[in-house]
């Protein structure tokens, strides 16, 4: 099947979730649009290497230099 412009869409991947059960990517973080399965994961957290680096930088407490 060829996909048409009309057909196709797209969202920004911090509202991209992976349902496993169908393997359907869709963009709602209740409910599989596809089989209605409750069961669905996000894919920022595991596509985005650019953030996770990020956060890995930042440190988890303010630094404060020695007196």
């Amino acid at each position: 099947m060829k996909l048409t412009y009309p057909m196709m869409e797209h969202f920004p991947l911090t509202s991209a979730y992976l349902c496993p059960d169908c393997n359907c990517v869709s963009n709602c973080a209740v409910q599989c649009p596809a089989c209605a399965s409750q069961v669905v994961m996000s894919l920022a957290g595991v596509l985005d290497r650019g953030a996770a680096s990020r956060r890995e930088l930042e440190p988890a407490y303010p630094y404060i230099a020695a007196a």
